[in-house]
């Protein structure tokens, strides 16, 4: 039975909020939620990772749904919290899964804590946003967002209101957006009332606090990431939709090119939703 409104407090004082899903018995995967997202997402999952006999831990990162914030936070802190939730549940070793956005902070353990780490995978992966080709190929409003983060953080912050004003008031709009956007296969995932519910909670519960937190990480995504990609040597699984609008193929293509061991697997025909859409084939070939 699934447990969503967790909570650990980690050694610094502050409470990490998580969910669990899946098999209680399973072997442990640590899933990271896209943006602006939360722990929520990762009910999408809960009847594969039954299936799969995996037990699904999704913590909110810090300042969304029930966790506190971390002021002035890089990448290279998550895996502090992330080993303080592990050692709330009495985990040592872990698999991970990380979707979209949450990139690099699933880099970031790969390389802080690679000795718990049984497994990692990327889906539909977002790369560091300063080549000029990655940039070309976003959508002007993401490309105008992560400036506007980088050079006036105020006008960020007044479109991500906007964003969770839409998520509380209007979320059909939300939806009708989503599906303009994708390609066909994406839009009959979409058409699923289990991810439409699934998504409107997601992303209320992403703004429970607020727009801060998304603030905050729409400013890290626009800067340097701070990893050294040399010292990540895990091989690092990646799945991607070569219809994806959100995170465009090219972004997979130069976290490849950047990573030391990679193993990519294309979909021609899928877009963003990947991980909804062939969630059992993911999740199989992730603890394979």
């Amino acid at each position: 039975m699934a447990q969503i409104d967790q909570t650990a407090k980690l050694a610094d004082g502050r409470i990490l909020g998580y969910a669990e899903f899946g098999d209680p018995s399973g072997t442990p995967i640590l899933f990271f939620h896209g943006f602006p997202a939360s722990r929520l997402e990762g009910s999408i999952l809960d009847d594969a990772c039954l299936k799969a006999n995996i037990r699904l831990i999704t913590p909110d990162r810090p300042g969304f749904g029930l966790s506190e914030p971390k002021p002035a936070r890089s990448f290279l802190d998550w895996p502090v919290d992330v080993s303080g939730l592990a050692g709330h549940l009495g985990l040592y070793r872990f698999g991970i899964l990380a979707v979209s956005e949450s990139t690099p902070y699933a880099l970031a353990c790969a390389l802080r804590i690679p000795e718990h780490i049984s497994t990692i995978g990327l889906v539909s992966p977002m790369s560091p946003l300063r080549y000029r080709e990655v940039l070309s190929q976003m959508r002007p409003d993401q490309r105008m967002l992560y400036r506007r983060a980088a050079r006036c953080p105020m006008l960020a912050r007044t479109a991500l209101t906007r964003c969770m004003h839409e998520a509380n008031v209007d979320f059909p709009a939300v939806m009708s957006r989503l599906m303009d956007d994708g390609p066909v296969a994406e839009t009959s995932v979409l058409h699923t009332p289990r991810v439409q519910e699934m998504l409107h909670a997601n992303l209320k519960e992403a703004f429970r606090q607020g727009v801060e937190a998304a603030v905050q990480e729409v400013r890290l995504w626009s800067k340097p990431w701070q990893l050294q990609w040399q010292d990540i040597r895990r091989n690092v699984l990646i799945w991607e939709g070569r219809q994806d609008t959100v995170t465009p193929p090219i972004m997979a293509e130069k976290l490849a090119s950047l990573l030391p061991r990679t193993l990519t697997r294309w979909y021609p025909h899928e877009g963003h939703s990947l991980l909804f859409a062939r969630a059992e084939q993911i999740l199989e070939q992730l603890l394979s």
